[in-house]
Order: structure tokens, then C-alpha cells, then sequence
């Protein structure tokens, strides 16, 4: 995302380490705000591929197309304004300024407070395409697990996970394993979430291993 960062700010910022380094601005909350916003549709789509995808797809486009004339901006950028809004309150400070305490007593920074903001109205958008999904399928789909809070640990790199990742080269059956495997899933549970059986799983996990295992030979 740092070559977009770049390409929005028309060269202003080289990534997004110095777009947030600047208090919250008239000029920069915009981009501050579509940036959060990508990273959680990013961050979701790890563990939620076919639900959020679209949206992630949709912003991506709305950040490259939005100022052409007669462009109708889609769904995905629902967030983005979300994140604006958030932001601007606090027009003049930091994001890393501490926002306040979360359920667990600890404090949290206003970029974090936005990224859960917009992290929370994705669980609502999931949870009813979950619902939809239970009764059209009619199988008992166990509760969307909440992805990781990536604003936690800012010193994690996820673009050498996400190279890994596109290397293995993954089916959609596969990669859709794999992000119930990351989220700390265990094998019943994701048979129930993607309606198949343990053995299936089973398989799926021994076809990841193996291209993994190829991939490090190389």
C-alpha cells in the first residue's frame, strides 16, 4: 500500500509511516481515513476471503477512479467515510495519541480506536451474510471468529506473509483452510465453517503442507 499512498498524495508521502507521523488535518484526514479502511477490509479479507473481497476490490477502485467525472463510488468506501468521520474529531492531534481504555482496561490510540470502528461495522456486515448463508445452506455455521487487531503490533511486516502466501500458490478450497488455520481454528470447527467433512480438512492442510514444503526447496 505504500506505492498508493504515494500515488494519492501525488508524491507528498513515500508510505504511510510519514502520512501518519502528521497531526489530523483538513488535508490529510481523507487519506488517513481510506488508508485505515484498506487495511482492515486487508486484515479481514485474511480470514473472511469471499464476504470481503468485493469490498476490499470496491475500495481499491474507488481510491484510483474517485475524482473521474460521473464515477459511482461502491460499497467499500462506506468504510473509508467511516474512518473519515472518526478521524476528523480529533482534528489536530496525533493517531498515536491515546484515544481511552478499551473493554479490557487498556489504552488504546486513536488509529486503533479507528481501525476497531471500522473493524466493528465489518463484523455486523459479515455476521448478516453469515446469517443469510445458515439458512440457505441450512448447516449450522459457527460465529465469525473477530480478526486480529493489526494496529496492535505496529512492528509486524504482513507483505512478506501475504508474498509467501501468493507463492504457494493456493486453490480458493485451500486458501479458505488455511485462513480458518491462521485464525487459531480447530479441524471440527473448520469442517462445520466450510461444510465439509474432518477428513477434508485433513486433506487441505496436507496439500498446503506439501506445497510449502516444495516451495522451501526451491
Amino acid at each position: 500500500m505504500k506505492m498508493l499512498v504515494t500515488k494519492l498524495s501525488k508524491g507528498k508521502y513515500a508510505n504511510e509511516g510519514q502520512l501518519f507521523s502528521e497531526p489530523i488535518s483538513d488535508s490529510n484526514v481523507k487519506l488517513m481515513g481510506e488508508m485505515i479502511a484498506l487495511q482492515a477490509l486487508r486484515n479481514v479479507m485474511l480470514y473472511d476471503f469471499e464476504v470481503v473481497s468485493k469490498l476490499y476490490n470496491g475500495l481499491v477502485k474507488d481510491l484510483n477512479r474517485i475524482s473521474q467525472i460521473d464515477y459511482t463510488i461502491t460499497d467499500g468506501y462506506d468504510y473509508a467515510q467511516l474512518a473519515i468521520c472518526f478521524l476528523y474529531q480529533f482534528k489536530g492531534m496525533f493517531v498515536s495519541d491515546i484515544y481511552g481504555k478499551d473493554r479490557n482496561g487498556k489504552y488504546i490510540t486513536i488509529k486503533t480506536a479507528c481501525f476497531r470502528k471500522v473493524d466493528s461495522e465489518l463484523m455486523k456486515f459479515r455476521k448478516n451474510i453469515a446469517r443469510n448463508r445458515q439458512f440457505e445452506l441450512n448447516h449450522n455455521k459457527k460465529d465469525i471468529p473477530n480478526p486480529r487487531d493489526c494496529f496492535e503490533d505496529t512492528s509486524e511486516d504482513y507483505d512478506k506473509a501475504d508474498a509467501l502466501i501468493e507463492k504457494l500458490n493456493l486453490t480458493k478450497f485451500e486458501l479458505e483452510t488455511l485462513n480458518c488455520c491462521i485464525n487459531g481454528m480447530k479441524r471440527s470447527e473448520i469442517a462445520s465453517e466450510l461444510g465439509i467433512t474432518i477428513h477434508g480438512v485433513r486433506y487441505r492442510k496436507l496439500r498446503i503442507r506439501q506445497k510449502f514444503n516444495q516451495l522451501a526447496l526451491v
